[in-house]
């Protein structure tokens, strides 16, 4: 395919092809990173709310609120 395209076009296309390909890669990036983002703000909100539902017991008594 290359082949077939002239020589100054051939290095254009393949610059195009390359940016294309690290465009791509660094969106990919970015929507994993922002998945970890949401999945560390809910492992704190999740131990938040754990430490929240600790806290309600007196201590040195069991809390049977269900």
């Amino acid at each position: 395919m290359i082949g077939s395209v002239s020589g100054g076009s051939a290095s254009s296309l393949i610059t195009a092809l390359m940016k294309d390909g690290v465009t791509r890669q660094n969106m990919e990036v970015a929507v994993i990173k922002k998945g970890q983002d949401v999945q560390k703000m809910q492992g704190e909100a999740a131990l938040k709310l754990i430490n929240a539902a600790a806290n309600l017991a007196e201590p040195g008594k069991i809390d049977v609120h269900v």
